[in-house]
């Protein structure tokens, strides 16, 4: 499906040579994966909705104050739907996938998660009616393949899929979800705009449901590695990696950059191994590969796609564009 419409002005290009562009976006991956670690760290002493609260606040704090200009030039009532429906589906599917967290290993949970690239054309399927393509079957089967690696056991019977996996495969399909409503909604929106209500809405949705069903942290909770791992969500995750992205996809077709990208994954089960000491077996790292491999046919593209001069969104076999960039899920 291609679905483009056009705006009048022709955005600014940031100055950025092509390979500080892909260095921005391996920094970028690099750190999305560097936070399921951070976060569990965090989710030892914090309750869910209160990490994402507090996350997702301050983050949101300092998005308006840097974009201020550009935000007191909308209208507030023009993108409340699109804000609410962007930010109901991202709180809900990170409920689902720090609860998922709580139970599981950050390396395993990188990776299911990773699999909403894999769903994404499906849900255009539903939604636009738009049939998935013979490379889209076979990166769901080999996707399939890959977290039936995961889930059984190395030696006796039965599967080795818990709750915490379940949880954070509801989430995939949610941020899957979110991907495919952010490509509609930046149709007739600013992109960068609609994000930071997106942050908006989820952060208010966080805090409403912390201050009624989660007991408030105590300050004793705030040990220096959970502080530092709440700097790191803030700063890295919601702030530096987001940034990075977009002003590196301004200089690299989206084709790289989307790969690129895709190392998440992998630095997200990278940094469990060093910082947790995450343990993988042979047969649970065939399943990454697996997945990994999956997220890879989802990405590729058979025919280039060269960056309009003019902006453009679009929705291309369910991976959102903007002027020429994909965007993927906000961490």
């Amino acid at each position: 499906m291609n679905i483009a419409v056009k705006n009048i002005a022709e955005p600014e290009r940031t100055r950025l040579s092509p390979w500080v562009a892909r260095l921005m976006l391996l920094i970028a991956a690099a750190t999305w994966g560097g936070g399921y670690t951070f976060s569990k760290i965090a989710l030892d002493a914090i309750q869910v909705q209160w990490m994402m609260a507090i996350r997702l606040t301050l983050g949101s704090l300092i998005l308006v104050a840097v974009l201020w200009h550009r935000i007191r030039r909308t209208t507030i009532s023009h993108m409340l739907i699109a804000g609410v429906l962007l930010g109901l589906s991202y709180w809900a599917a990170f409920i689902f996938q720090m609860e998922g967290l709580r139970t599981i290993e950050p390396g395993r949970n990188a990776f299911l998660t990773a699999t909403y690239c894999v769903l994404v054309p499906f849900l255009v399927w539903l939604i636009a009616h738009r049939t998935p393509t013979i490379r889209n079957l076979v990166a769901a089967v080999v996707c399939l393949i890959g977290i039936g690696c995961i889930s059984l056991p190395s030696s006796g019977f039965g599967l080795d899929f818990g709750m915490g996996d379940a949880l954070t495969m509801v989430s995939a399909l949610l941020f899957a979800l979110n991907l495919v409503l952010e490509g509609l909604f930046a149709k007739k929106f600013d992109a960068l705009i609609l994000t930071v209500y997106e942050f908006i809405v989820a952060g208010m949705l966080f805090l409403v449901g912390a201050a009624i069903f989660e007991p408030f942290p105590k300050a004793a909770s705030f040990t220096p590695a959970v502080s530092w791992s709440m700097v790191y969500l803030i700063v890295g995750s919601t702030l530096i990696a987001q940034t990075f992205q977009n002003a590196a996809f301004s200089k690299i077709p989206s084709t790289q950059g989307s790969i690129i990208l895709c190392t998440e994954s992998l630095f997200g089960v990278l940094g469990a191994i060093v910082l947790v000491h995450e343990h993988v077996n042979m047969q649970t790292a065939l399943g990454f590969v697996l997945i990994f491999c999956a997220i890879l046919l989802s990405e590729l593209r058979t025919q280039p796609h060269n960056i309009p001069k003019a902006a453009s969104i679009s929705i291309d076999d369910g991976v959102v564009r903007h002027d020429g960039e994909v965007s993927h899920r906000q961490e």
